[in-house]
């Protein structure tokens, strides 16, 4: 009788360990899932992120490119570099740096793509005439 419950107390504590083993193998399995999911997220949300800026940046280099074109059509108009910058609000040297970018930016119209030149029609139209009197 006592070969028998030292052989069920045997077996007992062989089951809790083999219970409290495989919990170690789980918790340790998910362990190693997680981190590599939760790496993967990462990888994933920093390309999302790269292509939203790159998109964004483009866009924004557009619209620079715009802008440094408004400040070179002020010069063209006569404006002096100094009332410019008074009426923009920026340094002298921006508007100096502006007019440079758009010098260096301005190809004729047939070089543009068709995407600019469309966009610049709808702006033309939208923008009063100025007048020279």
């Amino acid at each position: 009788m006592a070969a028998r419950k030292a052989s069920e107390v045997r077996a007992a504590r062989v089951a809790r360990l083999a219970a409290y083993e495989a919990n170690v193998t789980e918790a340790v399995r998910v362990y190693f899932d997680r981190v590599t999911r939760a790496g993967q997220v990462r990888d994933e949300a920093a390309l999302r992120a790269q292509r939203i800026l790159a998109a964004g940046q483009s866009r924004a280099g557009g619209l620079d490119r715009e802008a440094d074109a408004a400040v070179a059509r002020l010069r063209k108009l006569g404006e002096p570099v100094a009332e410019i910058a008074a009426m923009i609000e920026l340094p002298v040297a921006g508007v100096r740096a502006a007019l440079a970018r758009a010098s260096d930016q301005s190809t004729p119209v047939g070089d543009q793509p068709a995407l600019v030149d469309e966009h610049m029609e709808m702006r033309t139209q939208e923008e009063p005439a100025l007048s020279t009197a």
